[in-house]
């Protein structure tokens, strides 16, 4: 038997991140994943038994690691609400431009079953609402917020703003015959209005 070998993995990983960003779980095979990374599906199935193993070894590294960065930024003392939600505006449009496919991947899944959605939720320690539904208190009783939002809807508004052109990124670009340089340069300008129309709709 072959043993583990860390850059085979990683290899693995990093090819059915790709994968599956692209084609969801139910519309993945093994074997795409196995001639992704340049490995035999035999070899495959030694490091990961079966998909599902796969899939949630590739959640817990893309959504997983997403979440505690976000977390991370929610924590940080000596921040005040209008530059955690700048920060947070950063980091998630950050990951997006680092991984375009992920908002892809997730309505993919959400899309698939009920029982994806499902395993989806189950698989995330989500806290982030509870972290912002705090600081949104706290800016309230400074008078520095009025809305009545709480933090649920701040966090989906904040996705939904950031994600949608990644998951139009086509439609954007021949709609005004945009090339890639053109679109780089739309998105990080749209990155600034995206905290504008957040603060604004906060105040």
């Amino acid at each position: 038997m072959p043993k583990i070998d860390h850059d085979t993995k990683e290899k693995i990983l990093a090819a059915a991140e790709k994968v599956f960003h692209a084609n969801g779980f139910k519309g993945t095979r093994t074997t795409q994943i196995a001639e992704e990374a340049g490995i035999s599906r035999t070899m495959l199935h030694y490091y990961y038994s079966t998909k599902e193993a796969l899939f949630q070894e590739v959640l817990d590294k893309t959504l997983g690691q997403v979440l505690a960065h976000l977390k991370r930024v929610l924590s940080t003392d000596g921040k005040n609400l209008v530059a955690l939600i700048s920060h947070l505006i950063d980091v998630l449009d950050g990951i997006f431009e680092e991984k375009p496919g992920l908002p892809t991947f997730v309505v993919n899944i959400l899309n698939e079953t009920p029982e994806m959605a499902h395993f989806l939720a189950a698989s995330q320690d989500d806290t982030i609402p509870k972290l912002l539904d705090k600081l949104l208190d706290e800016a309230r009783a400074r008078h520095e917020v009025t809305t009545d939002m709480n933090g649920e809807d701040l966090i989906l508004n904040i996705y939904a703003l950031c994600s949608t052109p990644y998951l139009a990124t086509a439609y954007i670009k021949a709609k005004e015959n945009r090339n890639d340089a053109e679109m780089k340069a739309f998105l990080l300008l749209r990155r600034e209005n995206i905290k504008t129309f957040v603060l604004r709709g906060l105040r």
